[in-house]
């Protein structure tokens, strides 16, 4: 198993978090000067404006320091920027702060899982998962472990997760896809066609689903319905690597 989807980083959670401050009492001017600049730090990061990001934020850093929004915000900033180093600090630096955060916690093993560090990053996982408030959805936390466990890899993990993640959301088309490859590399071809079909179901094709397609049905011997998954591949997708390795097959 080669490709991965990308892991889901809550920024919907970070931006309920703007309005957050620190619990230590502070001067209203300047904890609405950092609230204010942290506000744009994340608009301009959502914007693709990194450089005036990293300057807002850093400012609101500077007027309050246990800013926990800017903290998390810069954390994430660095974390696109390839300099984890940074990143790393005020991920910590956010969690002290705030250390019973879901959100936090789950892009924190969202960066650790880009790292490599597999246990930290299921550490971190669970801690969101534990963490999160009753009303607050906890699938994405598991869906995002699941795969973090395929990175690793460990499938038998993976396939844990990716089970607790169907329990309460059975129509999740990652979970749902990344069941159908488990299964089928486990030379399981009927419970991976099953899986594939529910994907099917609630998503959209890619190169990638239509390869994997491809192969169930050949597996299980309908070459008319692994054909139709060709045309597609080929049709849609026709310089794809998927297209490339469908055709030397032939």
């Amino acid at each position: 198993m080669k490709k991965h989807c990308r892991l889901l980083v809550s920024i919907t959670l970070l931006v309920s978090l703007a309005a957050c401050t620190s619990s230590t009492i502070r001067k209203p001017d300047i904890e609405s000067s950092a609230e204010i600049n942290a506000r744009l730090g994340l608009a301009y990061m959502q914007q693709g404006n990194f450089e005036i990001a990293l300057e807002k934020l850093q400012r609101a850093i500077e007027q309050d320091p246990e800013q926990v929004a800017a903290h998390h915000y810069i954390a994430e900033l660095y974390r696109q920027l390839k300099s984890p180093d940074d990143a790393r600090v005020h991920y910590k630096l956010a969690l002290q702060l705030t250390p019973e955060d879901f959100s936090l916690h789950n892009n924190y093993g969202v960066f650790l899982c880009d790292q490599k560090d597999y246990e930290g990053a299921e550490k971190s996982f669970l801690m969101a998962i534990s963490t999160a408030p009753i009303y607050k959805p906890r699938h994405e936390s598991y869906e995002n472990l699941a795969q973090c466990m395929m990175r690793k890899p460990d499938y038998t993990r993976a396939e844990k997760y990716f089970r607790i993640v169907l329990e309460t959301h059975p129509r999740m088309p990652v979970t749902l896809y990344q069941m159908a490859r488990l299964t089928f590399d486990a030379g399981q071809y009927f419970r991976a066609r099953a899986f594939f079909q529910r994907f099917a179901e609630v998503s959209t094709h890619t190169a990638e689903t239509l390869w994997l397609g491809v192969q169930i049905e050949r597996k299980l011997g309908d070459e008319k319905v692994a054909d139709e998954y060709a045309r597609q591949l080929k049709m849609n997708f026709p310089l794809a690597d998927e297209t490339v390795t469908l055709m030397e097959s032939e």
